[in-house]
């Protein structure tokens, strides 16, 4: 699939591995917009909602969610000849750590770049053009998943978004302007975002491509370009933008602007991760009282971001970050400043679903269809991704979820068809506690066992043979089985116990009701030899210590259980 010629607006760069997804709505849980559909119990993105901060991706344990690759597009324009030039972003030393960083310009080159630049360059470019018109409560937009949330779900604040374009698009113009309009420019990041960005009207054509690190890491791969060969090289363009390169960290465009951003500064603040920039625009405008925000969507700041090919704790990632600007440190002369035009505008978005636009009688209709029609049934766990059955019920009536996602009243329903079946199941079933105290009988067992609940509370041996049960509990196994009489009944008795031996289960059929199987009957035959051997046994033992007061009739009970041992061991 071409990115590069779809609409931003309905368009997501984020799919969904339909053969991993395994319907655990985590996904749902995850996203901060509820851009998460639910259908045939697979969990799609829908492109007019999703933001594309790439929280999905973090979140699915199945790597169900995947960032659409570009790479396939990049190869065919070094193919075809054109002049592609690489913008890297700050935040790779997190992902090619140590001495691997210092190889990059070079593995690129051996890619096909034919110029490889730092992204750097263009947020030290934003940070300068930035702070002109700032003001009160002013909002920092080099990240394009909060710039999507707030033209989506925040409107009301976009007075105070600083129409400033992001450090990819301003290196790119930059590029451009150095190099010649006629450059393809590949961006390099950890971010799903900029694969949207680039798609923006306004953006256009300033940026051809945007991949992950994961897919420079698997085109690396490919071409089978070790790192370890790579000579070290530098950037082309390298220059004074030292403090720029910490822009992939929290706070790191203030720091760039050299605006002081610490615990003891209120207002200047630098939210980072969904939940925060959440808070942010929980708290009206009117009430702001900071003079500058620069919130970034993923957690930690762009080093947080879902294109990294290995999973790493954020400080390191971070340490990883400061390792390469204090050896980059260089003190070199910034680079001319060329005449490039970094203003952006920004506008709402239409959201075409909300669930605030489900009327309280709908929501109402469903909760009743669903069984929570009662307050005490709305359990607002979360479990189905939603904040509260309410939320949930709006989502079904959007077709955003289905009924069938909440798990406590799938459970019940489950039990409660279980429970159905165990009262009419012709098989007697019993449950007993861990002190093998009866909790429950079905009818079938009353009727086998002539019982009724007054013997509820009592221990299974009140009623019947216990044996298999103080087997199971007493030895490793978890199941035994026997065939028993009782009140002149035959019965086929199986009993299991939970690992944790808190809970113990009887099957109980009537043989009296059926023909034995050759099943049974093997285990009849066998019980028979088992028990006959023992009574063999105990007739010799007893006979050897009492002979004296036996005299033949121990002889004659040898011969008489001897030919029942033959008898059932010939299969008679």
């Amino acid at each position: 699939m071409d990115i590069q010629e779809n609409n931003q607006d309905s368009f997501s760069v984020i799919q969904t591995d339909f053969a991993n997804c395994m319907d655990c709505y985590r996904c749902v849980r995850a996203c901060p917009v509820k851009a998460i559909r639910i259908a045939g119990g697979y969990a799609r993105v829908e492109g007019d909602l999703c933001i594309q901060c790439g929280t999905c991706v973090h979140e699915c344990p199945q790597h169900a969610k995947i960032i659409l690759p570009s790479t396939d597009y990049v190869k065919s324009l070094i193919e075809e000849g054109h002049r592609v030039v690489a913008t890297v972003a700050p935040s790779f030393p997190a992902a090619f750590p140590g001495w691997e960083s210092e190889r990059i310009p070079a593995a690129l080159r051996a890619l096909g770049f034919s110029y490889v630049g730092e992204t750097a360059e263009g947020a030290e470019a934003v940070a300068e053009v930035s702070l002109e018109p700032m003001q009160k409560g002013s909002i920092f937009t080099a990240c394009p998943a909060v710039v999507r949330y707030v033209e989506q779900e925040r409107p009301e604040y976009l007075d105070q978004m600083i129409e400033v374009a992001s450090p990819m698009i301003a290196h790119a113009r930059i590029l451009r302007e150095r190099l010649g309009d006629d450059i393809k420019v590949v961006f390099i990041g950890p971010c799903a975002a900029k694969k949207q960005e680039i798609l923006r009207p306004e953006n256009k054509g300033d940026v051809q491509a945007a991949l992950t690190f994961t897919e420079l890491v698997k085109w690396f791969e490919d071409e089978a370009i070790d790192l370890a060969e790579c000579p070290v090289e530098s950037f082309d363009g390298e220059g004074g933008y030292d403090v720029a390169r910490l822009f992939p960290l929290e706070g790191g465009m203030l720091k760039t602007c050299d605006i002081l951003a610490d615990a003891s500064v209120d207002d200047i603040i630098h939210p980072c991760g969904a939940d925060a920039i959440k808070a942010l625009f929980d708290v009206p405008v009117e009430s702001w009282n900071f003079r500058a925000s620069e919130p970034l969507f993923c957690e930690g700041g762009c080093i947080g971001g879902p294109g990294y090919p290995t999973e790493v704790n954020l400080f390191e990632r971070r340490k990883r970050v400061l390792d390469y600007v204090n050896s980059k440190s260089l003190g070199l002369p910034k680079a001319d400043a060329l005449p490039v035009d970094l203003r952006v505008t920004f506008e709402r978005r239409n959201k075409i679903l909300s669930l605030d636009s489900v009327s309280d009688e709908e929501i109402e209709r469903i909760l009743a269809e669903t069984g929570k029609a009662d307050e005490s049934e709305r359990l607002n766990c979360g479990a189905c991704g939603y904040n509260s059955c309410r939320e949930k019920a709006a989502a079904v009536a959007l077709g955003m979820a289905e009924a069938t996602m909440c798990l406590p009243q799938m459970r019940r329903n489950a039990e409660r068809k279980m429970d159905k079946i165990i009262e009419i199941s012709p098989i007697g079933i019993v449950a007993l506690d861990e002190n093998l105290h009866i909790r429950h009988m079905n009818p079938a067992f009353k009727e086998m066992f002539l019982c009724t609940d007054r013997v509820v509370g009592r221990e299974i041996s009140y009623l019947i043979n216990a044996d298999s049960y103080e087997e199971v509990a007493q030895g490793d196994t978890t199941t035994a089985e026997a065939i028993r009489a009782k009140y002149g009944r035959r019965y086929h008795e199986i009993v299991s116990r939970s690992a944790d031996k808190n809970e113990y289960i009887g099957f109980y059929l009537n043989l009296a009701k059926s023909e034995p199987d050759t099943n049974q009957l093997e285990l009849i035959r066998e019980q028979t030899i088992l028990q006959a051997k023992e009574l063999l046994q105990h007739q010799v033992e007893f006979a050897q210590n009492l002979a004296q007061y036996l005299g033949e009739s121990t002889a004659e009970s040898e011969v008489l259980v001897q030919r029942m041992i033959d008898m059932y061991e010939e299969g008679g």
